[in-house]
């Protein structure tokens, strides 16, 4: 989930029928009213940033009064505005994997559980509302596949062992890069595609994860990088690649559009984005009342509806249709089958100063030019 270059102000009158009815204003605690802004920062574009305004943006201006204002930047260009003491947003999400580096190097503030409801605090599990972060929802990579190639009736590919196994399921592969190599999960899926348990990924055994991606290599039909994430299942439909890697939201969206893609839950990769409040900037009571907002388990479900990415709010599973609740990441039934991401793993130190991630990206480039 990166940032796009528009720049635009969301106005409360621009509301769509469309919007779900996440809730009624009087049903809206009057703690969590107010006046003024909330400036946050863009998704990406496409269908999350679409379900982030249909399911929390519109509904929050319109029961609290509280205007949001959504500025494009990217990262770098946040934290700059940080180190100079004018913060360019409020509030902005993260991949769970920086936000202790975030917390190290000073660029975010703690949050405001206060305005948080007894019972949405309930529903939600203590990992996800950390002392500096919030979840904001859960995705995976998943095992993907075309079902033009693999159509009903025929044996497609199930997990990382049939993804990586070229003689049981010859064709061309759809597999992140090496800039891509956390947010794509490349080596962890590597890993478990040598037969690795799901339980043992974790460290990262590099010489065997980078002799099996050299393997492959040949077989790889499409590359796809952490800013090309539709790259993955277009090369499914476009057949550039016959199975691969690919993020859920993708490839679900595609096959409500009726295109010839298909994912297994085996072996996916379970991964998580945080809320972060910036630090110093100036509307961080509103900051706070947003999140308590879209904690609640109403305000949950009708982003998992616009778009079907996991819930925080485990209270949320009760109002979802059967069908989407467990389908989810991290649902229950779901969650069972999936591996969770080692944030902790990938930002940890190394002897020379680097961490594991920075290792990883520079053996990959290394390894793959040879």
């Amino acid at each position: 989930m990166k940032i796009t270059t528009m720049k635009f102000a969301v106005s409360a009158a621009l509301l769509l029928a469309a919007v779900p009815s996440v809730a009624l204003s009087d049903e809206i605690p009057d703690n969590l009213k107010g006046t003024g802004e909330l400036v946050t920062t863009t998704g990406g574009g496409g269908a999350f940033d679409d379900a982030r305004m249909k399911a929390w943006f519109e509904p929050f201006m319109r029961d609290t009064g509280i205007k949001i204002v959504v500025v494009p930047t990217t990262n770098a260009k946040l934290t700059a505005s940080v180190k100079v003491g004018q913060p360019e947003a409020d509030l902005t999400f993260i991949s769970g994997g920086e936000v202790q580096g975030w917390i190290d190097k000073g660029f975010i503030d703690k949050i405001n559980y206060s305005y948080f409801a007894k019972q949405t605090l309930s529903g939600i599990p203590e990992e996800a509302r950390s002392e500096y972060a919030f979840r904001s929802h859960t995705y995976s990579v998943v095992p993907a596949y075309s079902t033009k190639k693999y159509p009903q009736g025929i044996e497609h590919p199930k997990n990382w062992v049939d993804i990586y196994d070229v003689a049981k399921f010859p064709g061309k592969r759809a597999v992140p890069n090496c800039g891509n190599t956390l947010y794509g999960g490349l080596l962890e899926g590597v890993l478990m595609g040598d037969g690795v348990a799901p339980d043992k990924v974790y460290p990262i055994d590099f010489d065997r994860a980078f002799a099996k991606l050299k393997k492959i290599a040949p077989d790889v039909g499409r590359w796809w990088g952490w800013d090309e994430g539709g790259l993955a299942p277009q090369s499914l439909i476009d057949g550039e690649a016959d199975m691969g890697s690919a993020w859920n939201g993708r490839i679900v969206s595609l096959q409500g559009q009726g295109a010839p893609v298909a994912l297994s839950w085996d072996q996916s990769l379970l991964q998580y984005d945080d809320w972060v409040v910036v630090k110093g900037s100036p509307n961080q009571e509103n900051a706070a009342k947003f999140l308590a907002y879209i904690a609640r388990a109403e305000a949950q479900a009708a982003f998992a509806e616009a778009i079907p990415y996991g819930v925080v709010n485990k209270d949320a599973y009760k109002l979802l249709p059967k069908g989407l609740a467990e389908n989810l990441p991290g649902a229950p039934g779901i969650a069972e089958k999936q591996i969770t991401q080692d944030y902790a793993f990938w930002s940890k130190t190394r002897p020379d100063g680097k961490t594991n991630l920075d290792y990883a990206v520079e053996r990959c480039q290394s390894e793959l030019a040879k």
